[in-house]
């Protein structure tokens, strides 16, 4: 009898236990209630409730950049990584190598934990090879001979079932909107010329919103669309030409709101918000503008916000990446991302910090990512590496695949949710849950002794 009672008692204390662990990530779904608009510096939902942005990137999914993603292409870009493997294997061996990776770096778990900490929203860089097979604009078709766009829409999917919302990011456009190797190629910005290329670039640009807006519009879960990430980023400042950046914007306020005329659409001025036009003068309306920070002092981040804020354009403000970085090789940091945080949340700023995870030997220890690993031996060379080895190495890099550990980032992050809790990876059973810290622990402290010795 005292065996039953007793069991009988676990059962009492481990089934809201197990409720939670099932119920966790799986937030509420979306709905038409939830979507939002700009109000004033608001972003609001259908009832007029303030909704604050607190979100994560998804750095380096759909768009890699050498430094935390498993691939090492000299810091050249995505683009060339793409071609290089394309040179070797054709176009659709190397695609499915990549389709590897992007059904591996983020999976519909991320999302679930995502939610489960506590974040509401993600940030989702893509560029235009995710859905066009070549820079001649040749699309890739999915198995009904349609355009295919299926990245995007199991990402939004995800988001609306986890209770997320989305920003889509054109991270990366044909001819470059930067010259940083985050757009596609480093070195190269031909985006914004006053040439018939330029002007194709721009067009191709145009029409994958175009579609985009089309295929989401009425869509809750998408929260924004992102125009274009950090345009004019490394260009030399007599190139800088912000009146082709914003005629270009101009163009693509347009083309969205004619497919979708209720989303909000977000704007950048690399690197203030004071090289964009006043909303009310170009006649936009529901849109929002955003801020990317790289300051070593807090200061620095208090001036461009006041900056900016000085401006009264009267739209919600974005800060989509900051982190806190040494502008010369002699300034120090003296800020954290807490201080960062401390101040978007004073000021009333939405964010997304940078970013969900990266892959290398020292981004466990680092404040740039919620999740990180100890270990670079899985780091793709374009060049050398097999078919098979590459798609055994990518196929490694799923998050809660036993090589990626709780980092510093969610550390500085996560106090400032408002639901906010420790990442844990889903498990099979509630007992899981309860070691897997400990595991991780142990397993990272392992791996750092066999690097230490090997």
């Amino acid at each position: 009898m005292r065996r039953i009672t007793a069991f009988l008692l676990c059962l009492a204390v481990l089934f809201p236990c197990v409720l939670s662990a099932f119920a966790q990530g799986e937030g509420a779904a979306l709905t038409a209630a939830d979507a939002l608009h700009a109000s004033g510096e608001k972003i609001v939902n259908a009832a007029g409730e303030e909704v604050r942005l607190r979100g994560v990137n998804l750095g380096g999914w759909l768009i890699q950049e050498d430094w935390f993603c498993p691939a090492d292409n000299g810091k050249r870009g995505d683009h060339w990584t793409l071609e290089t493997l394309i040179e070797r294997f054709g176009t659709e061996k190397a695609y499915e190598l990549y389709q590897i990776y992007w059904d591996n770096w983020i999976t519909e778990k991320d999302f679930e934990e995502i939610a489960g900490m506590g974040f509401n929203c993600v940030r989702i860089p893509f560029w235009y090879r995710n859905f066009q097979q070549d820079d001649n604009g040749t699309w890739r078709l999915d198995q009904n001979g349609q355009k295919d766009f299926s990245l995007l829409d199991k990402a939004v999917a995800w988001c609306r079932r986890y209770g997320l919302y989305a920003i889509l990011d054109f991270h990366g456009v044909n001819g470059c909107q930067g010259a940083q190797d985050h757009c596609g190629q480093k070195g190269t910005f031909h985006f914004l010329d006053k040439t018939e290329q330029g002007e194709k670039y721009r067009a191709q640009a145009l029409e994958i919103w175009s579609i985009i807006a089309e295929r989401y519009a009425g869509e809750p879960a998408v929260a924004m669309f992102d125009l274009l990430n950090e345009p004019l980023c490394d260009v030399p400042l007599q190139q800088r030409d912000y009146k082709m950046l914003n005629a270009f914007y101009d163009d693509a306020y347009r083309a969205i709101r004619a497919k979708d005329p209720t989303r909000m659409i977000c704007m950048m001025g690399t690197w203030d918000v004071g090289k964009l036009p006043r909303p009310s003068k170009m006649g936009w309306t529901n849109v929002v503008y955003q801020l990317h920070q790289y300051n070593s002092k807090i200061d620095g981040f208090q001036a461009r916000l006041d900056a900016s804020k000085a401006l009264k354009y009267n739209v919600p403000l974005y800060a989509g990446e900051f982190h806190p970085t040494a502008e010369t090789a002699d300034s120090k940091v003296n800020c954290t991302v807490s201080d960062i945080l401390t101040l978007y949340e004073t000021e009333g700023v939405n964010w997304t910090v940078w970013t969900w995870k990266g892959y290398n030997s020292w981004a466990a220890w680092a404040d740039w990512f919620i999740y990180g690993s100890v270990e670079d031996s899985l780091i793709v060379d374009p060049t050398n590496d097999s078919f098979d080895m590459i798609a055994d190495k990518w196929g490694q890099m799923a998050t809660d695949g036993g090589r990626f550990y709780s980092g510093h980032l969610d550390e500085e992050a996560l106090p400032f949710l408002p639901d906010g809790k420790e990442p844990e990876p889903s498990a099979d059973n509630v007992f899981e849950v309860f070691f897997k810290r400990i595991v991780r622990w142990f397993k990272m402290i392992v791996e750092l002794i066999v690097v230490q010795f090997t």
